[in-house]
């Protein structure tokens, strides 16, 4: 707990009451999006341009539809008020970094459209989400919090302003990310990255670890007081949401896009899922008093995340076990996919995946 909390000065901006890399856990954070930005590979994306139907569609699904069920969550009446706030805060996210892109691939999908979606929603999300996340939380807040900062009315003033977290969301994700991108420009880096992919994967899988311990540990009572009855409902809530985006997307990709095997394939995947590193990012940003324990609040965000993998593993078993029927260019594109993703299928396992995701 004194490890989280221990401050480090970073960069300040007094006007905006804002600071950076001013804790461990936020140069964590940094420091596995500069990881991911050295693993980054932009290369095949420019194939997947030609697809642009279903990308578009995508892009709106994980940015501006599936956000919407933050908005709606956040109200649901739970025993314990900070299960709603991570729900929220989860279900308000762009699409996993690397999960979606590796189950497509175990599916027999265009992996080429899953990084595309995975890239431009991220990099966007980063403006986006904000939003949901300030709407979801204003409502939990007055809901949930007694504060003694109150109007003449007696209404809270607690609010929760988008601005700061954009700002804070740059500093520790698009900067690093792109920092980390550079680097993968240069020869060594790569030959680095292809060296050491699977310590890398590792590393960033035991910061992110870390980070979610410090946040559990200070919220080290309030979960020994769980009981399993709370739990039990938390898994319900993830199964049935993220159901429901499966089928939104399927139906809309199968039923009014007409869309080729391998697109589907990708589209349903990578729209349907929601990230967890940045949401744990999003969760160390935010004053606790928006939030209340914020052991609590990770614990839906985490058991989120896990249902999303599981169901989506199954999903790509089985679909991997069928043919791409009728789909001539979406199996040369996956026969493609294939032969420039190698590492994908030899390194990439669905394990690592849950982790790192």
């Amino acid at each position: 707990e004194f490890l989280g909390e221990a401050d480090l000065g970073g960069i300040c901006f007094s006007n905006l009451d804002i600071c950076v890399y001013g804790s461990v856990s936020s140069l964590c954070i940094t420091f596995i999006f500069v990881m991911s930005g050295m693993k980054l590979k932009t290369a095949e994306i420019k194939r997947a341009l030609r697809t642009w139907k279903p990308a578009l569609f995508g892009f709106v699904s994980i940015l501006f539809i599936t956000p919407c069920v933050s908005l709606v969550i956040v109200r649901v009446n739970y025993s314990i008020p900070e299960f709603a706030a991570g729900l929220a805060l989860f279900f308000a996210q762009a699409t996993t970094l690397s999960s979606g892109p590796i189950i497509t691939g175990q599916a027999k999908g265009n992996i080429a459209l899953a990084l595309l979606l995975t890239v431009s929603t991220n990099i966007i999300g980063v403006f986006t989400m904000p939003l949901f996340v300030s709407s979801a939380l204003d409502y939990y807040t007055q809901e949930n919090f007694v504060s003694n900062d109150t109007t003449s009315d007696g209404d809270l003033s607690i609010s929760v302003d988008p601005v700061p977290i954009i700002i804070q969301l740059v500093f520790v994700i698009l900067i690093p990310l792109a920092f980390g991108k550079l680097l993968r420009n240069l020869q060594s880096v790569q030959s680095f990255t292809k060296a050491y992919g699977k310590p890398m994967k590792l590393l960033s899988s035991f910061l992110l670890t870390v980070i979610v311990w410090m946040k559990v540990s200070s919220s080290a009572e309030d979960l020994n007081s769980l009981s399993f009855l709370s739990i039990f409902v938390c898994f319900v809530s993830g199964i049935i949401v993220h159901i429901i985006y499966l089928l939104f997307n399927y139906s809309v990709c199968s039923y009014a896009m007409h869309m080729r095997q391998a697109e589907k394939r990708a589209v349903v995947i990578v729209a349907s899922q929601k990230t967890l590193p940045v949401a744990i990012t999003v969760l160390d940003i935010l004053p606790s008093n928006v939030l209340g324990s914020p052991g609590l609040v990770a614990v839906p965000i985490i058991i989120a995340h896990f249902v999303q993998i599981v169901i989506d593993a199954f999903i790509a078993a089985s679909w991997a076990a069928r043919p791409l029927e009728n789909d001539e260019e979406g199996s040369k594109i996956v026969e493609e996919n294939s032969t420039s993703n190698g590492e994908v299928s030899r390194d990439e396992e669905t394990p690592n995946a849950v982790s790192e995701s």
